[in-house]
């Protein structure tokens, strides 16, 4: 299903910052591929490792990866769409921004040590002292994303994240000979970050020194223009990196490291679904801002493709998740298919909120989306927190589907309207 138009240029040679086909293919393919492997990783572990190690990786792990992404403010976002108009200032934002979400992932890493239960979450000392550094680190890898975007090397960053799937894919089977336990699977998972970084970097720095909008006048870019981006870019990607915080710790927390590792492997499947659905939303909004006289059969397609992807979703998670899990061990059948039922049933609710935030972004009511996202996923953390001591991993399968059983209601006669007033915006142009 193509999306965009053909590729436009400034005067400097440099992409359109309207038109980037070429990022939304890259934030399209590294989505997907991303989840994809992530999945891969989580199923190995679960056959070469014990399933209390996979829990008490998983749960450090996921916070680590949560944290970064809360403490990074967007700024990858934001530099990525400063760069070009910085001039010969374009360095200074690189490291400005590189030294910020650093500094304030570490703060944060520091601060969630401070205060969760130490003794649950983390098994080992050395987990606990090197959890904010590892943090700042994978915090400067999120953000490299988009600032090579904005460098006109989209490529850059779906090479890096491939590269990261693969060398977590190599390491950790090696890692498993030598019965280092959930330290193993920790390694396999930072030790290619920690390589990649130094080398992105040098790359964007040298890539930065040669373009040629470095020899440009700066533009100014005012406060309102910033903060408008932090908003659009990081409260949606905040508010999404919640669940896959809190929720291991919760388990963890209640059920034992055991169920941990249960959870784990099984909500990365859930969440590969779930990234499937949102990475189609990029390419559908920038072609509808691009081309508002094809909005109609853009909308068509679209809701053709989320259809498509539901459908799939659904017999793919009720049908053959709960036999391949029981391929692993009956634990991890045994444990997890209440939850893997209750997420098939979400799917398709899910894809509805899908739609409804990508009519309303292409409407710019960016406030209305974020609102019920927050209002989403606080249901779901608060029934999970409520109810999982109690009911097991199955509590977090019915938060979930109430979750979003609740903004499906919430959405009803606006989503309908919104897609009248898109169908109306094609034919009318």
């Amino acid at each position: 299903m193509k999306w965009e138009l053909s590729p436009t240029l400034t005067a400097s040679g440099l992409p359109s910052r309207r038109v980037m086909p070429a990022d939304a293919l890259a934030s399209l393919v590294t989505g997907i591929f991303g989840a994809l492997f992530t999945v891969v990783f989580w199923v190995a572990a679960a056959f070469l490792f014990d399933v209390s190690d996979v829990g008490y990786a998983g749960v450090m792990i996921s916070a680590a990866v949560g944290v970064a992404t809360l403490s990074n403010l967007g700024i990858g976002v934001l530099v990525s769409r400063i760069l070009p108009f910085s001039g010969p200032h374009a360095l200074r934002w690189f490291f400005r921004g590189n030294f910020a979400v650093f500094a304030l992932s570490v703060l944060v890493g520091a601060a969630l040590v401070a205060v969760a239960p130490r003794d649950i979450v983390f098994e080992y000392p050395w987990q606990m002292w090197t959890f904010p550094l590892l943090v700042g680190v994978l915090a400067l890898f999120t953000v490299y994303d988009p600032t090579v975007s904005g460098l006109g090397r989209a490529r850059w960053g779906a090479f890096a994240t491939l590269v990261h799937a693969a060398a977590r894919l190599i390491l950790l089977p090696i890692l498993a000979l030598f019965s280092l336990g959930s330290t193993a699977i920790v390694l396999a998972w930072f030790l290619p970050v920690v390589l990649i970084v130094p080398v992105l970097s040098a790359a964007i720095i040298r890539r930065i020194g040669v373009s040629s909008f470095s020899s440009f006048a700066p533009h100014r870019i005012s406060g309102k223009q910033v903060w408008s981006g932090v908003v659009r870019s990081h409260g949606p990607a905040a508010v999404g990196a919640l669940p896959g915080t809190l929720l291991p710790v919760f388990v963890i927390a209640y059920l034992g490291p055991h169920s941990a590792g249960y959870f784990i492997v099984a909500f990365s499947i859930i969440s590969m679904f779930m990234v499937t659905l949102n990475s189609a939303l990029g390419p559908f909004v920038s072609a509808a801002e691009q081309s508002t006289w094809d909005l109609a059969g853009l909308t068509y397609r679209f809701t053709f493709l989320l259809s498509l992807l539901s459908l799939a979703s659904v017999m793919f998670l009720a049908v053959i998740v709960p036999t391949a899990l029981g391929l692993i061990s009956h634990g991890y059948q045994q444990n997890n298919t209440m939850l893997i039922y209750a997420a098939a049933a979400a799917i398709p609710l899910l894809a509805l909120q899908a739609m409804y935030g990508a009519l309303s972004r292409i409407a710019n009511k960016y406030g209305r989306v974020l609102l019920l996202q927050v209002g989403s996923t606080a249901v779901l953390l608060a029934g999970a927190a409520i109810f999982t001591s109690a009911h097991g991993l199955a509590a977090i399968g019915w938060s979930l589907l109430v979750s979003v059983a609740i903004v499906a209601v919430v959405i009803a006669v606006p989503i309908v309207r919104a897609f009248r007033a898109a169908l109306a915006t094609g034919s009318a142009d």
